[in-house]
């Protein structure tokens, strides 16, 4: 019977990029994934990694579709419910992956996919249109030698 050891691991970001993204009713999105933590988890002589990562989304909406502001607070279930353009088709101008090396060596490399660009009704605090984002990451890891020598 083997023993999980979990450990936290220290980074260093080598890159970690905007991606940008052209909406079809002329505003621009900005997505960052910024890697918060990691988690090495020796179990017997397999080493595995949890990965806490937050992606961050920005909207540079088109003027002509600001309206009032909006001081009331957006739940998740008000975006939903107020879509008014789903699905909108988008063109990539950049996307790159994040690349972080762990103090032991290990390389990590996360890739943001935005899968979905929706537009609602409701307005933000600067009257700018709120939208309801969909992505997802992939992790790669590539463990240091010194993981795959103790597989051996």
């Amino acid at each position: 019977m083997s023993m999980e050891n979990t450990k936290v691991i220290d980074f260093e970001i080598i890159k970690e990029p905007w991606n940008m993204y052209q909406i079809i009713d002329n505003s621009v999105l900005k997505t960052r994934t910024v890697l918060k933590k990691i988690e090495r988890v020796m179990d017997g002589d397999k080493v595995s990694f949890r990965v806490d990562a937050q992606t961050l989304t920005v909207i540079y909406a088109d003027s002509s579709l600001k309206g009032s502001p909006n001081t009331t607070p957006i739940t998740k279930d008000d975006m939903i419910k107020r879509i008014d353009k789903s699905d909108m088709h988008y063109d990539t101008v950049s996307q790159e992956f994040n690349e972080y090396h762990l103090d032991d060596g290990t390389k990590i490399k996360i890739f943001t996919n935005v899968t979905t660009i929706s537009r609602t009704t409701l307005k933000d605090p600067k009257g700018d249109p709120v939208y309801n984002i969909k992505s997802s990451n992939t992790v790669e890891i590539k463990p240091s030698e010194q993981y795959k020598q103790q597989a051996k």
